[in-house]
């Protein structure tokens, strides 16, 4: 399999091609689509490597990537292809590869640098503005208070709350973000229906080992294939920041 992952990644046009005769798809028959650019609010860890020598594109990369993590069936994953400018507004961008499951999302560059390839992955969560989720949220109040007045509005806004949270804790979700970046309120939602557990934490860092394995797998695959060293135990290893001081 190994092997077969650093064919592909050496041929993108014949990778592509073998995926649309197949109809094989990845992670849970939910194909890479492209996404808008977005930098995770919160940085949980971080790996990269300069791979002397090596040679192939960045696109057979990816595809090398989703190969792999369609083998192990992720669950709750899903891809997309993502476009992150090189410095500000007018600079250029570079495509990565984004893997989501839940809030968490993982961004990998790989693009040939000098005489090597370069690879990186970012694992982070992700939080949008306070902005659109405020406003949403002041025009519910305005219109629950003008349809049943003071007291009555004040109590389905109780129920609402409990209602969102209820929906919160049964497991994490993309649309979650928006909830918990409103001041003050998505403070409390996080606190009292998705509070950081074992569980969460222990689910994020299988999602993280299962795409670095991937990842690791497809450099083995290639560095195997045109005669290179494969990394040592020490380059394998990624850089975590203390998931508990959030």
């Amino acid at each position: 399999m190994v092997q077969h992952i650093a064919e592909m990644s050496l041929v993108p046009d014949l990778a592509v091609s073998q995926q649309a005769q197949s109809g094989a798809a990845v992670l849970g028959a939910r194909p890479a689509r492209r996404t808008r650019s977005g930098t995770p609010a919160i940085l949980l860890a971080h790996w990269y490597h300069l791979i002397e020598g090596l040679q192939t594109s960045s696109l057979g990369f990816y595809q090398g990537i989703e190969q792999a993590l369609g083998h192990r069936a992720v669950p709750d994953t899903a891809t997309a292809r993502t476009d992150y400018r090189e410095s500000g507004f007018l600079s250029a961008k570079r495509e990565y590869l984004r893997i989501t499951r839940g809030a968490q999302a993982i961004d990998i560059c790989a693009a040939p640098f000098g005489t090597g390839f370069f690879v990186s992955w970012w694992l982070g969560e992700a939080r949008p503005g306070p902005l659109i989720p405020t406003v949403a949220l002041l025009a519910v109040l305005i219109v629950d208070f003008r349809i049943f007045g003071a007291f009555f509005g004040l109590g389905f806004l109780v129920l609402g709350f409990l209602g969102l949270g209820a929906l919160i804790s049964q497991g994490e979700a993309p649309w979650h973000a928006y909830v918990f970046a409103v001041p003050f309120l998505g403070q409390l939602w996080e606190r009292l229906f998705q509070p950081l557990t074992l569980y969460r934490y222990d689910t994020m860092l299988m999602f993280k080992s299962a795409v670095h394995k991937a990842v690791l797998e497809v450099i083995d695959g290639l560095t195997d294939a045109q005669g290179l060293r494969r990394l040592s135990d020490d380059e394998r290893k990624p850089i975590m920041r203390d998931f508990w001081r959030r």
